[in-house]
């Protein structure tokens, strides 16, 4: 059998395979960054969450992982812990990255980016990642991901750069995002990142006001501006995007690129279709 997972920060998507490609199993675990969690933390969300998977971990043959923060030794180290939960797989680690790139342009050249709680991009040749931007995190990049969003939002609410009606339907919307509380759970407590994109379900609720579907924009532009213009050739290139931020804020990303210059042929809410397609075919 084969164990296929697309592994971001806020959750990761399970999909087991048989011998004849048919799905056994699809289940979902709370998200893991290889590069910020602790290791132990996957194999109790597995027990605690996913119990069908981990009564068959011995039976699976082979694991294709792309993960956050999957990267040089972290590739090593995720391999270790994934050969711990299912002893008999061979396991093979790569980046969410290319994962996404797999998913959305195939064996075809073009530029692949998530947007989901962080964010990421690459120039993709067909087989493997030819330049990567690095997306640095939450707090020194990761522009145009939930967590940026989110972190922005609280700050333009702080501090009266919104209109008084979007800041009262903000405190109305999050009565308990007090001052202490936000500087608390950002800086005193696990997951920071998920809690900053818990935030941006109120930019979808509000994207009708004029004010904020420009603020969603702008931060897009500031992605494709950091993210995707710094590629040779960009603006010849397609752009694709999967995760849940790009897919639920589809018009405001598509207009930012086009202000951009930039073609977006494909906008995926998760990549897990497409990758179940990738390896049914090898």
């Amino acid at each position: 059998m084969k164990l296929i997972a697309d592994a971001g920060s806020t959750k990761i998507e399970w999909v087991l395979l048989d011998n004849v490609g048919a799905i056994r199993l699809r289940t979902l675990t709370t998200g893991f960054n290889a590069a910020t969690g602790h290791t132990d933390d996957l194999l109790t969300a597995i027990k605690a969450e996913s119990p069908e998977l981990y009564s068959c971990a011995r039976d699976i043959d082979e694991i294709h992982y792309y993960g956050a923060g999957c990267a040089g030794d972290r590739c090593k180290l995720m391999e270790k812990i994934l050969n711990e939960i299912f002893p008999s797989a061979a396991c093979q680690v790569e980046s969410d990255m290319l994962g996404a790139a797999r998913a959305l342009c195939g064996r075809s050249e073009g530029i692949a980016c998530i947007l989901g709680t962080g964010s990421n991009s690459c120039h993709y040749d067909g087989e493997k990642i030819i330049a990567n931007v690095s997306p640095l995190g939450f707090i020194l990049g990761d522009e145009g991901s939930g967590a940026v969003l989110g972190r922005r939002l609280i700050g333009m609410v702080m501090k009266g750069g919104f209109s008084d009606t979007v800041i009262n339907r903000f405190n109305d919307r999050f009565p308990e995002a007090t001052r202490d509380e936000i500087i608390n759970r950002v800086y005193r407590c696990e997951r920071p990142g998920a809690y900053l994109a818990s935030f941006v379900p109120f930019l979808r609720e509000q994207i009708d006001n004029e004010e904020v579907a420009e603020f969603v924009t702008d931060e897009f532009r500031r992605f494709f501006r950091f993210n995707v213009l710094a590629y040779k050739r960009a603006q010849s290139l397609p752009v694709s995007f999967t995760g849940s931020v790009a897919y639920h804020f589809a018009p405001q990303l598509r207009s930012a690129a086009h202000r951009c210059g930039l073609n977006i042929r494909h906008i995926e809410k998760a990549p897990m279709d497409a990758l179940i397609a990738y390896h049914r075919d090898r």
